[in-house]
């Protein structure tokens, strides 16, 4: 399933060595990573719970309902007895598709979310797959020491032509979805991980889970306190190392999620010798390079995922203007955002990056308060 990259595992790992100690004797803490609940990615849960065996069940709750999400989102393969995305792409012209209630939920938040940014639209599967198989193929060949190809604008123009809601019917009477062209497909690689992390969160709360960290392939999403104390999360530097350090870090009291679109990961050099990412803007067809990654904390993970690639299309002003108007036209939804860049002067600067962050971030965090900027 196309997706961009968030943030890597490590940043779970620094989350956790960042956070003080648990103080209080009745949670014990746990945590376990899964690599076989889909999305193509790692699924990790921490939490302070009761006991182990408490810890267990909320664990393989969540790898379960993870999976359960990646089967109905996935657009590469099919699965016995079940139709999903795959199924209603390969019927686009054909005929409309019965499927479960949670595509039909996924699709209505995907439209609401068109409306607020135009830089997000899942009818766009024609060119991201145009650029899907070119990056596979560029991926190979950069492996054997040689440059991969790069589609033209003329055959992503072209693409763009099977492109708009115009051409998807939901049918929420009859649970049924439709693509009415043939050629048209759906991709809901900005919001699938960000959407399953946002529902595995809140079923895992409704089981009664209190005090816990979801990571959904980087889509990092809190649930209440570290029992007593706030979470600490680090936005790490744009790297694939391991031990890669955090250009920041941030105090966070309340349930929160943290998404990041980067530039470094699932990316190829093309005969121009450009380096072309996984992130495409809609607009001009081509991936974007204004920054090296974007994270956009706020509530909601569906949201964060969205508007974390939406921001990373934007140049910094842009930015900077969809925030504020954002925030006053939805204050009980706010957004904050971390951009990073290889080098500004006017910027904070940490390691070999420099970053800046919306104002109210400023006051949780570490080390813009400490000074060492």
């Amino acid at each position: 399933m196309k997706k961009k990259i968030l943030i890597l595992l490590t940043l779970l790992l620094a989350m956790t060595a960042c956070s003080s100690k648990n103080e209080d004797p009745e949670y014990g803490r746990y945590s376990n990573t899964s690599i076989t609940s889909g999305f193509d990615t790692t699924m990790t849960l921490l939490a302070y719970t009761e006991s182990e065996e408490a810890f267990n069940t909320y664990f393989e709750m969540l790898k379960d309902t993870f999976w359960a999400y990646h089967i109905q989102f996935d657009i590469y393969n099919k699965y016995e007895g079940v139709n999903n995305l795959k199924t209603i792409n390969d019927n686009a012209g054909i005929e409309p598709v019965e499927v479960d209630d949670v595509i039909i939920e996924l699709l209505l938040e995907a439209k609401k979310y068109t409306e607020i940014s135009d830089y997000f639209d899942i009818t766009f599967g024609a060119v991201f797959k145009v650029w899907h198989n070119y990056r596979e193929k560029g991926i190979e060949l950069n492996s054997q020491g040689e440059l991969g190809p790069v589609p033209t604008i003329e055959e992503l123009e072209a693409a763009a032509q099977y492109v708009g809601w115009e051409y998807i019917e939901i049918n929420e009477d009859n649970n049924t979805v439709f693509i009415t062209k043939e050629g048209v497909s759906l991709d809901v690689g900005a919001i699938a991980k960000g959407y399953a992390t946002e529902m595995v969160a809140r079923k895992l709360e409704a089981a009664g889970l209190k005090y816990a960290i979801v990571s959904g392939g980087g889509n990092i999403r809190t649930i209440g306190k570290k029992v007593d104390q706030p979470w600490l999360i680090g936005i790490q530097e744009p790297s694939l190392a391991v031990d890669t350090p955090s250009v920041e870090v941030f105090s966070l009291e309340t349930s929160t999620s943290v998404v990041t679109s980067g530039d470094y990961q699932r990316t190829y050099t093309g005969t121009d010798n450009i380096t072309y990412s996984h992130l495409i803007n809609p607009n001009t067809l081509f991936p974007q390079t204004h920054f090296r990654s974007v994270s956009v904390i706020t509530e909601n993970s569906t949201l964060a995922d969205i508007l974390s690639t939406s921001l990373f299309m934007m140049n910094y002003e842009e930015g900077q203007k969809f925030v504020e108007d954002y925030n006053n036209k939805y204050p009980e939804n706010r957004i904050d955002v971390v951009w990073i860049v290889d080098e500004n002067p006017d910027w904070y600067q940490k390691g070999d990056f420099d970053y800046m962050v919306t104002d109210d971030l400023i006051e949780i965090s570490k080390y813009i308060n400490e000074g060492s900027n």
